[in-house]
């Protein structure tokens, strides 16, 4: 991350954080990662952004917006979207964005607008939740759908946490609020089967093993990245760590 992380102001990289709300590290990592196979630059001038299934705590699009992009910034929820407007709001403010780059609205994943076009589709912490029922089909066809309303050039940036070690995934299953809630937790393999055969390419980033959840971002969450990025990760393979991304771009 630290080829990217230079190419950031010290202001960026604050808001950076603060877009990731309560997300650790591993997020800021798979999610600038995944953005520099898309551009090396870092740089979405004037790209058209649609980000799925924010809320008012946890949205990437004033970071895209302060790298150049216009992004509609959408929730399932109608009671959540005066909230998230409002935060926009303040974000925009703090930080000197251009509010109007930044549009909000309601939208399902399963009933998106086959008229419009985007460049970027961001999913973060979104495809894991669409189906409590984890029914293949459904997780297939959000994807799909996606996939469906990118422009020639474009690309579908998906971050969430993935099915890790064994005790890992049991953790997260049984103790944290999201695995409780029957969130699901993709292996690699089943990702790669989302995706048509043939027509993309995809490009896969992961990382975290230790760091699988939040610690209050005290000593002990210091402790795990440390020894996540200096030991843990040179033996546990890519597709079991925690937290990834996967960029899917048309050949």
């Amino acid at each position: 991350m630290k080829k990217q992380l230079e190419q950031l102001s010290a202001m960026e990289y604050e808001m950076l954080k603060k877009c990731m709300a309560w997300h650790i590290r591993p997020h800021q990592k798979v999610f600038l990662e995944g953005l520099f196979t898309i551009s090396t630059s870092l740089r979405f001038d004037n790209l058209k952004v649609l980000e799925l299934g924010a809320t008012a705590r946890s949205t990437v699009s004033p970071f895209l917006v302060a790298r150049g992009a216009n992004s509609t910034v959408t929730c399932y929820s109608k009671s959540e979207l005066s909230k998230l407007s409002k935060n926009l709001s303040l974000l925009a403010y703090q930080y000197g964005l251009v509010r109007e780059r930044l549009h909000t609205e309601r939208a399902d994943i399963f009933e998106l607008d086959q008229k419009d076009r985007f460049d970027l589709v961001v999913l973060k912490d979104v495809l894991g939740g669409v189906n409590r029922q984890h029914d293949p089909d459904k997780f297939r066809k959000a994807v799909g759908n996606c996939l469906s309303i990118l422009n020639p050039n474009g690309a579908l940036l998906i971050i969430d946490k993935a099915r890790s070690l064994k005790v890992i995934h049991w953790i997260l299953k049984k103790l944290g609020s999201a695995g409780r809630n029957e969130w699901y937790y993709f292996t690699f393999n089943e990702l790669k089967q989302m995706i048509p055969r043939g027509s993309f390419e995809t490009v896969f980033v992961s990382h975290g093993v230790l760091s699988f959840g939040d610690f209050g971002g005290g000593i002990l969450q210091k402790i795990a990245d440390f020894f996540d990025e200096h030991c843990v990760e040179r033996i546990v393979p890519l597709e079991k760590r925690v937290v990834f991304s996967l960029v899917v771009k048309r050949k």
